[in-house]
């Protein structure tokens, strides 16, 4: 068993500059238990229930069985099995319907256009479905007990991102390579179309997390992803902004949605640091 220290420095109180005195850690303790039992003089206690009550815990805590876990493997094991994981399936299931979507419209021979508007569309949503992916942390009440867990906030708030984006790159990728052969579209045309899509909605959904009420609504979130999905036909039905002649406004936009969507993740780790995202809960 570790023994941890409890005799702190204290240099100042919060009212003004007088300093207080500095206990060992017998002396505090000695001081604590005087005062709770001024505090219990007071207080009619009968001593036959105290001790059936002293009996009670002190047979659950024989009877109960406490281990330490020192393999990281089925640390993560537990983490998997204890997670919450309906946001996750969820976000799957968004995925492997995007991709059925695209199969659908290959079969069905729609037009280059309109299968344009429908993966930016589609991939607007998949970035929203990612923001809400991390977002749980926020959306759990739990984040106050879970930092005090192996796997603490900024770590579980940062495993969510890679592997939601790891899943997003990987259906993106698809999306990409499927459209390009089935619809003879240039890749890096077909990719900076639904790539700028999905960055932008990620930087607007991120954008109403950092905020303290986005954080306690997760519906403002998926309105968010609506509103620009609407945005997103209406910039579809503009034809002068897919030509040859404008790849390159896309590819701007492309690189400052990535540099804003890295500053607000930014911003997120260093709210969580401050504790800012447990305050909220």
């Amino acid at each position: 068993m570790k023994a941890y220290r409890t005799d702190h420095k204290i240099k100042q109180t919060s009212a003004g500059n007088r300093p207080l005195p500095r206990h060992t850690g017998s002396r505090a303790v000695r001081d604590l238990q005087s005062a709770f039992a001024d505090a219990d003089s007071g207080l009619p206690i009968d001593p036959a229930r105290r001790q059936e009550a002293l009996a009670a815990l002190q047979h659950v805590i024989a009877c109960k069985e406490v281990y330490l876990l020192y393999n990281k493997r089925l640390i993560w094991q537990n983490r998997f099995r204890y997670a919450d994981r309906s946001i996750g399936i969820f976000h799957l299931l968004g995925c492997i319907a995007m991709l059925f979507l695209m199969f659908v419209m290959d079969l069905q021979h729609v037009d280059r256009g309109f299968m344009t508007a429908s993966a930016m569309i589609l991939a607007g949503v998949l970035g929203s479905l990612s923001i809400l992916t991390v977002s749980r942390a926020c959306f759990s009440k739990l984040s106050e007990l879970s930092e005090s867990c192996f796997f603490n906030v900024r770590q579980i708030t940062a495993f969510d991102m890679v592997f939601s984006g790891l899943i997003n790159l990987a259906v993106l990728m698809i999306m990409i390579l499927f459209a390009g052969s089935r619809w003879q579209i240039r890749l890096l045309q077909i990719g900076v179309y639904i790539l700028v899509p999905y960055v932008f909605t990620q930087c607007a959904c991120l954008g109403v997390l950092l905020t303290e009420t986005g954080r306690r609504n997760v519906w403002l979130i998926a309105a968010i992803g609506g509103f620009l999905s609407v945005f997103y036909v209406i910039l579809a039905s503009t034809p002068h902004l897919y030509t040859e002649s404008a790849l390159v406004i896309w590819v701007i936009a492309l690189l400052i949605g990535a540099g804003l969507f890295g500053i607000q993740i930014h911003a997120l780790f260093k709210e969580i640091s401050k504790g800012e995202i447990l305050c909220t809960n």
